[in-house]
């Protein structure tokens, strides 16, 4: 399986409109098409509150092409685009990378990272990517599978995804999905994930030839209302 991660810069005061035409159009006409819809967000902080960021599945890259083909060359599509882009284009630009599940990734080993969605408000998701070292990509991804994944399941954190980047982005790129019942609780799990003494003692080890990590992106998502992921 491979996931295709893509984001919107959505034009100036269009985002009302975008997400109108992918809940009312959209992501009805990618089911008649067998896309598979993973979880649909907005940021919910920041300077990029106006993205809009979703997920696919693809059992392959030749089904992506395949598919993506078809619905692009679907008139019914063609006339929504005009029909809706008659004062401007609704999107700026489009940024997408295919990923890899890692073996440890909990969605790709079908872990449930929650309670039945049906139970339970809406979570708010965390996308954080990690930006590694030069030739450090491995160790960060082992970090994570003999330690990192265990641990954060001790401080009660909800994981939902682990991939590496493939293609779009860069090779040297770890990709993860956290869910939280809030910013509080975010912040109270990190305190006590960073207060670990035991965390301590694996980083220090893992880094006696310096830092793993070059840089770490992280955005707070918010799932719509016809987000599958919720």
């Amino acid at each position: 399986m491979l996931h295709e991660l893509r984001r919107y810069d959505v034009a100036a005061g269009k985002l009302p409109a975008l997400l109108d035409r992918f809940g009312s159009f959209t992501v009805h006409k990618w089911k008649e098409y067998g896309f598979r819809l993973i979880g649909f967000w907005t940021p919910l902080l920041g300077e990029k509150s106006n993205q809009v960021v979703y997920i696919w599945g693809w059992e392959s890259y030749e089904e992506r092409t395949r598919k993506n083909a078809a619905w692009r060359a679907d008139p019914e599509r063609a006339r929504k685009w005009a029909e809706t882009e008659q004062d401007g284009p609704l999107v700026n630009r489009v940024y997408n990378q295919l990923m890899e599940p890692t073996p440890y990734s909990p969605l790709d080993r079908g872990e449930p990272y929650g309670p039945d969605p049906a139970t339970r408000a809406p979570y708010l998701f965390e996308l954080r990517e990690y930006q590694a070292m030069p030739q450090k990509i491995t160790n960060i991804s082992d970090r994570f599978a003999n330690f990192t994944c265990d641990a954060f399941r001790k401080h009660g954190f909800r994981q939902v995804g682990y991939w590496l980047n493939r293609i779009g982005g860069n090779d040297h790129q770890l990709v993860y999905m956290l869910a939280w019942e809030s910013l509080d609780e975010r912040v109270a799990r990190f305190d006590g994930f960073a207060k670990d003494p035991e965390r301590a003692r694996v980083f220090a080890e893992s880094e006696k030839q310096g830092p793993l990590v070059q840089q770490v992106t992280t955005t707070i998502l918010r799932p719509t209302a016809f987000s599958p992921m919720r």
